[in-house]
């Protein structure tokens, strides 16, 4: 049976499920995420350091999206924030959802005491949401990733390995899992050797920076942790500053794009699969 050209592209545009993960500072950024979204209109929204009351939803919902989930991670300006996955009810039909349980090890107590003096009280956070994808029926997972701004990337992989461990999915069904991971610029082999134990790929791979700093505190204003780190990271590793991520499996890439967003100290990264 012949398909016009035009149809044909139409019908594989809709056999693709694209992505868009970001951290919002502070919900800063999800109150100007139109702009984002007026131009690629992405499936599935990953937000993180998102205000999670019905406000802010409605907000987003607004542009043609529904909530999934959300889970709260953090108490700041006296606002509750945490990671929020919403979709298009066009393309995914929703099906469950769940908090992951990453477990406590030992070294977590350590970085404890630099976490009340700098004032972070972000604990780690994945949520886990299941999807049908409406037109190839296929069942997707996707995590949304929140990991500890102050601590070691050991620790970072040991969260992700144990929440990874309880999903118990099948190693070819389609996962994806991504986020602010905070993994620091290095141990990078250590992050790929985890995640390739569980079939898992890097869709960012091809982008090198996902957050930014500025002296002026232009994008944001700065707590005593970043004012005494900013030196450091503007000499250093501004270049390659890298905290947010994509993995995935059972799915084709098509592309990654930064996108280059003025909204955030980061930068929104949206993700385009085959399903």
């Amino acid at each position: 049976m012949f398909i016009p050209l035009r149809d044909s592209i139409q019908y594989n545009i809709l056999m693709n499920l694209s992505l868009l993960t970001y951290n919002t500072l502070f919900n800063n950024a999800a109150n100007k995420i139109n702009l984002v979204i007026d131009k690629y209109h992405p499936d599935i929204v990953c937000l993180q350091e998102a205000l999670t009351n019905n406000s802010n939803v409605k907000n987003i919902e607004k542009f043609g999206y529904k909530i999934a989930d959300y889970s709260n991670s953090f108490v700041k300006f006296g606002k509750i924030f945490g990671v929020i996955t919403f979709f298009n009810p066009k393309t995914l039909v929703y099906k469950d959802s769940f908090t992951l349980n990453m477990g406590t090890n030992f070294g977590e107590y350590f970085f404890y005491l630099f976490q009340v003096i700098l004032g972070y009280n972000k604990p780690k956070t994945i949520l886990r949401t299941d999807f049908v994808h409406r037109l190839t029926k296929k069942r997707v997972s996707v995590c949304n990733v929140h990991l500890y701004v102050i601590g070691s990337n050991e620790q970072r992989i040991k969260h992700i390995n144990n929440a990874l461990k309880s999903i118990n999915l099948f190693k070819k069904e389609p996962l994806i899992i991504v986020g602010d991971f905070n993994y620091l610029p290095y141990k990078r082999k250590g992050l790929e050797k985890m995640m390739a134990k569980y079939g898992l790929r890097e869709a960012t791979a091809n982008i090198r920076q996902t957050i930014k700093f500025t002296t002026d505190g232009k994008f944001e204003k700065f707590n005593l942790f970043q004012r005494l780190t900013l030196p450091f990271v503007n000499k250093f590793i501004i270049k390659q500053t890298k905290t947010d991520y994509s993995f995935y499996r059972g799915l084709k890439l098509i592309k990654t794009e930064r996108i280059e967003s003025q909204t955030s100290d980061h930068y929104p990264i949206i993700s385009t699969f085959e399903i």
